[in-house]
């Protein structure tokens, strides 16, 4: 991967400007589908600011990639323009039988792999056919950015919301950013609406105080400091640190002299490549004020995915467009999340003997005890602070109702680089016992029949033990 790739997205970007330019009228009715998280928020969000500028009458959909049935039913929806983002080149042959056939334009800007047919009726920008990755070097986010970019520049100080999808998306490694990413995080920097430090990544690190910022981290997880209010005071007590202060407050002293005291703590843990990563690196903050909600890009991003977590995406877009009067409920729903989370990693935490082995997988059935979109935030935080080997990959099955199971899969970039992509066996061994399912080499979904789970896991562990190399 390297400049010419680059370069073939920049111009893929701005053949969609080509066709967005002249339906940008203030009669054309526009839909925007995106996905629930903080990447597709922060994507909805971008493209709407630009709508709006443009006087384009829209309204918006925040959903999981939608199946057969739910694109027939939009597609009998009265607008001119379907525009979706973070998802649709999966659903593309849905999508071309039940709205390009009726002549209606149709955008799709994505990242996750599929099909990309030529339709006279269709434009869309997706990594994966310019020769890059859309699981690391550029998010749906990024994607909807280099688009509005190009339209005017006057959309430039928007650029955070790409990077916050980038995080998001977990697109930020041990080395920084690749791709797209980098590039767009170096312009954000050069242009002054992007500041960088190096800190503690905790989230709370500039909203509450360092014993709450604390006792609420879930990433990473601390075994004996997560959820455990008396030991992260006594902790804050022995270093002569202010309980009241947030840690940006405390200093850059104190806060290396906590990190040092957490990796003290955490023994072996402190060795482990991605447990530090985690822990401490660089900070990103917001440094215009075209976007409103927290500074610091981490818990910013934590604020929207707070809001998929509790079904409200809805309220993380209306502070991702700037409204101010949503953001002290958003953040109160970051607190609500937390709590959810720390629970439900205590669960996890308790329940790691139940994980089972197959030659290609391990898998874990979370029931009802956890929020099944919580699950795979679950994983990627379970494998972040070292509470799961991660020689391959995990799977978490969570109940979705009486008669339907969600299945969430997480890998690593080396696991990846072996030739295991977790987006493509979900999809195929979904797809054996008819469900849904697909999503990136190292992240993925689907949706089961509940009673033909033995038989999933079955066909799961065959594609990824050689199948699907």
């Amino acid at each position: 991967m390297g400049r010419a790739e680059i370069r073939r997205f920049q111009q893929a970007a701005e053949e969609v400007v080509s066709f967005l330019k002249p339906r940008l009228g203030g009669d054309t009715r526009a839909k925007i589908i995106s996905h629930t998280d903080a990447d597709g928020i922060a994507g909805a969000a971008i493209l709407a600011r630009c709508l709006y500028t443009y006087n384009v009458s829209f309204n918006v959909k925040f959903t999981r990639p939608l199946k057969p049935d739910e694109v027939a039913e939009l597609g009998k929806e009265g607008h001119d323009l379907f525009v979706f983002i973070d998802q649709g080149s999966g659903q593309i042959e849905a999508i071309h039988k039940f709205i390009l056939s009726q002549k209606r334009d149709v955008v799709v800007i994505d990242h996750h792999p599929g099909e990309f047919p030529e339709h006279p009726n269709l434009a869309y920008l997706n990594p994966h056919a310019c020769g890059l990755n859309g699981a690391k070097d550029v998010s749906a986010s990024g994607a909807v950015y280099s688009i509005v970019e190009h339209i005017d520049r006057s959309f430039r100080p928007l650029v955070g919301l790409a990077v916050a999808g980038a995080i998001g998306d977990r697109q930020e490694f041990f080395s920084g950013f690749t791709g797209v990413n980098d590039t767009l995080v170096k312009r954000a920097i050069d242009l002054g609406f992007l500041r960088v430090g190096e800190g503690l990544k905790l989230i709370g690190r500039t909203l509450s105080p360092v014993v709450e910022c604390l006792r609420l981290t879930t990433r990473p997880y601390i075994s004996g400091i997560s959820g455990n209010p008396s030991a992260c005071r006594s902790l804050v007590d022995t270093l002569g640190l202010s309980p009241s202060s947030t840690l940006v407050e405390l200093g850059s002293e104190a806060e290396r002299r906590l990190r040092d005291a957490l990796f003290a703590r955490v023994g072996s843990l402190a060795t482990s490549e991605e447990f530090c990563h985690t822990l401490w690196g660089t900070t990103y903050s917001l440094a215009t004020e075209d976007l409103v909600g927290p500074r610091d890009l981490r818990e910013y991003v934590a604020v929207l995915d707070a809001c998929r977590d509790l079904q409200k995406s809805e309220l993380g877009f209306a502070v991702a467009v700037g409204d101010r009067t949503a953001q002290t409920e958003a953040l109160a729903l970051l607190n609500s999340s937390q709590e959810q989370m720390l629970e439900a990693l205590g669960w996890l935490v308790s329940h790691l003997d139940t994980f089972k082995l197959t030659p290609s997988l391990r898998y874990i059935y979370f029931g009802s005890a956890v929020n099944s979109a919580m699950v795979g935030e679950v994983l990627s935080l379970a494998m972040e602070s070292g509470l799961v080997t991660t020689d391959r990959p995990i799977v978490g099955i969570a109940d979705a109702g009486a008669e339907e199971l969600k299945i969430s899969a997480r890998s690593t970039p080396g696991l990846a680089m072996l030739g295991i992509n977790v987006g493509r066996a979900l999809a195929r061994a979904a797809g054996i016992v008819g469900g849904k399912g697909g999503g990136h080499d190292v992240a993925a979904a689907a949706r089961i029949p509940r009673e033909r789970m033995n038989e999933f896991l079955a066909k799961l562990d065959q594609v990824l033990s050689g199948g699907d190399r």
